[in-house]
């Protein structure tokens, strides 16, 4: 196994221990920022399509186990936001940290609009517009300005696997 996919996974368990523990203590309006998503788009843009999908897989899960109702929701929503901006940024200049803020907004909007089919709409709640401002609102102007740190950190993991010449 890569040295880099272990750093991954710790850097994901520690994401997903912060986000839910002490991600209570800065929750604005109730609304908790999504940091397993941001980490999972810094991680497509920085990398590649294979390690935002990996990456979106184990937070996924992550959060799945943990505090959704059905297995399989998140991990299929985080994995397709981790590969879809790998593919995009394929191109981009990587060292550009706007480019993240722009993705981490477009994922909590796509995000929140799949997590509401998937798990409120099908349950018979069909009130989106209550959802769209209590919810999906405070999310989009929180989890863009989450994703500035993950990014910075998510450049630093990296760097430290370039510089030392482990194969990526």
């Amino acid at each position: 196994m890569k040295m880099k996919y272990i750093a991954y996974f710790l850097v994901s368990l520690i994401i997903f221990l912060f986000q839910s523990t002490l991600g209570q203590y800065i929750a604005i309006a109730g609304i908790v920022p999504n940091m397993m998503l941001a980490f999972v788009v810094c991680t497509g843009y920085k990398s590649n399509a294979e390690d935002g999908l990996i990456i979106g897989i184990i937070m996924g899960l992550l959060q799945d186990c943990f505090f959704g109702y059905y297995i399989g929701c998140n991990l299929f929503l985080y994995g397709v936001i981790g590969y879809t901006v790998g593919v995009l940024s394929r191109d981009l200049y990587k060292n550009n940290f706007a480019t993240p803020i722009f993705f981490t907004f477009i994922a909590a909007l796509f995000y929140n609009l799949g997590f509401f089919v998937l798990n409120i709409l099908l349950k018979g709640y069909t009130d989106i517009t209550g959802y769209i401002f209590l919810k999906i609102l405070p999310e989009l102007v929180y989890d863009p300005l989450i994703s500035i740190p993950i990014y910075y950190m998510t450049s630093a993991l990296n760097r430290k696997f370039s510089e030392n010449k482990i194969k990526i």
